[in-house]
């Protein structure tokens, strides 16, 4: 009796394996994945062979459409920003001064006088002119002199 019960349980161990290929229900696969509308584009070669593959398998597999042409707007995206430099990195001797000491606290702006219109300007007779030298009046002759 033991060996009957275990003859039967190693049967049914064994019926598992017996199977002929995959083991899924018929035309399952295909539902899972989703087939692209446009044509994919990959960063890198490798990234753009393994979608190829992977569109091929469907077009052939499961029957999918081949995807139409990449429309410009999927790849007309918001124009790329510059980088900011890195920022200046202070000296050791600034960032333990800035640790230690208190921070600088400015004091507030004083209110502004008001504004009153400038003085006329007085009128200012011009200085007389020193007398010159003897050298002077022969090296520049004038027609004051």
């Amino acid at each position: 009796m033991t060996r009957l019960a275990s003859i039967a349980l190693l049967a049914l161990l064994l019926a598992g394996c017996a199977s002929h290929g995959p083991a899924s229900i018929a035309g399952g696969e295909c539902r899972i994945f989703e087939a692209p509308q446009y044509e994919v584009r990959g960063h890198r070669a490798y990234d753009q062979d393994w979608i190829d593959s992977q569109v091929e398998g469907g077009v052939g597999g499961c029957r999918w459409k081949r995807p139409q042409p990449r429309p410009a707007s999927i790849d007309a995206g918001p124009p790329a920003k510059a980088a900011a430099a890195p920022a200046k990195r202070r000296g050791i001797v600034a960032r333990i001064r800035d640790r230690v000491l208190p921070p600088k606290v400015e004091p507030p702006a004083a209110a502004a006088p008001p504004l009153e219109p400038p003085p006329a300007p007085a009128v200012v007779a011009p200085a007389p002119r020193p007398p010159r030298s003897a050298i002077e009046r022969l090296l520049e002759p004038r027609d004051d002199d």
